[in-house]
């Protein structure tokens, strides 16, 4: 009982939050639309030189997708836009305390927002089936839900350690700013009602206005992602790093096993298929060059002369140094290869008249220094040198290229 008396109690002082009923919402329609006669092809201001404020936050509900290749950001969302329509206003206490009404979008005025970078065709938003709500002062809320695909330069420099940044930018078609002032207000980008994507890791979002000197009435919204890495790393980036070393090892292998050239060009190719791969990744874009593309073909490059070093240390290796003698720089090979596999090497040089060195090398078994004049070296002495020495330059080339692209990268993401 006392809470029936209690529910009579507000009726009485607050009629407009349990009183009004559908009759009296379809007398606020007929006053608006029959008595007034409102139309909604009339901007909703008395003065038609004034310009209409319209507040407008955008709610991001999730990333769906994010083409690289065709450089297109697909979003769901909606807007929320508020606005003050001037004849869509009542008295509340002549209609029972009716304090709003929902009416079909298309039967009111509304700007004719649409967005200005899409990938598919200009379409405007909302639908036919979607209500605005109106309040007895005339402000109006309409909030529209789409699914927007966009637009986005995508910067491929970093990748995989890349962050993007794409624009959402909205306007109103039929209007300058000297009708419609679009205000992003104060929030801009919500983030309430937002899901985390598996891919991308939404890092900032902010929002501007067009530039002062545009005539052009449209807010900007711009999301910053990023990339989430570890899919790459895992699958390409240690695959890659792990190939790369391969690479070099291919001196390793001695001439006389006979699967150097095989294992060279099987390298070869393991890295012309992760370059394939990346490629694919990737927008068709001549402006920007992916560091990882660039660490791909410096691989690729060194891959293909560790071949063209393979194939020619197999002919050496079926040459005599009786028929085809060994060149002077291939002696001079050979020496530092011997000075830098031992320390106690030492290198004597006769008088400048004489054309004969002699190369001191120490042996281990005898311990004692043994003479090697130059007519001693043979061709496998050439394939040793060469072994030798193209493994370290090879692997400090490859271990400096890692570490500063990757480097570069990761401290750029």
């Amino acid at each position: 009982m006392a809470r029936i008396v209690w529910i009579l109690f507000l009726c009485t002082i607050f009629p407009g939050v349990v009183g009004f009923s559908g009759s009296n919402v379809k007398d606020v329609i007929t006053k608006l639309f029959t008595t007034d006669g409102y139309s909604n092809k009339v901007r909703p201001l008395q003065s038609q030189s004034v310009t209409l404020i319209i507040n407008v936050e955008f709610y991001l509900n999730s990333v769906i997708d994010f083409d690289e290749q065709a450089e297109v950001l697909t979003t769901s969302g909606y807007l929320a836009l508020t606005w003050m329509d001037e004849y869509l206003t009542w008295t509340p206490s002549d209609f029972n305390g009716t304090t709003e009404i929902f009416l079909p979008q298309d039967d009111i005025w509304k700007p004719d927002v649409s967005l200005r970078n899409t990938y598919n065709s200009f379409k405007g938003l909302g639908s036919t089936y979607l209500y605005v709500k109106v309040q007895h002062n005339g402000d109006v809320t309409w909030k529209p839900f789409q699914i927007l695909k966009s637009t986005c330069a995508v910067d491929i420099k970093y990748f995989p350690f890349d962050k993007q940044l794409c624009e959402i930018k909205f306007t109103a078609w039929s209007y300058s700013r000297l009708e419609i002032d679009l205000n992003a207000g104060a929030n801009g980008v919500t983030l309430e009602d937002y899901s985390a994507n598996a891919q991308w890791e939404l890092t900032k979002t902010s929002y501007k206005e067009v530039n002062d000197d545009s005539d052009e009435a449209a807010v900007i919204f711009e999301i910053e992602l990023k990339r989430k890495s570890s899919f790459y790393v895992i699958n390409i980036i240690a695959p890659v790093i792990l190939l790369s070393v391969l690479n070099v090892c291919t001196f390793l292998l001695p001439v006389a096993s006979g699967e150097k050239a095989g294992y060279s060009v099987t390298v070869f190719l393991s890295l012309a298929v992760f370059l394939t791969i990346i490629a694919s990744e990737l927008p068709k874009n001549s402006d920007v060059v992916s560091f990882m593309s660039i660490y791909l073909l410096l691989m690729s490059i060194l891959s293909t002369l560790i071949v063209a070093l393979s194939l020619l240390q197999i002919r050496m290796s079926e040459w005599a140094t009786e028929q085809t003698p060994i060149k002077r720089f291939l002696v001079l090979l050979i020496k530092i290869s011997l000075f830098l596999r031992c320390k106690s090497c030492s290198t004597k040089i006769g008088p400048r008249s004489s054309t004969v060195k002699v190369v001191e090398i120490y042996d281990d078994d005898k311990k004692s220094l043994k003479s090697v004049s130059d007519d001693d070296f043979d061709w496998s002495d050439v394939n040793d040198a060469i072994d030798f020495l193209f493994f370290w330059l090879s692997m400090i080339f490859t271990c400096v290229c890692t570490v500063v692209i990757f480097c570069l990268c990761v401290t750029h993401g």
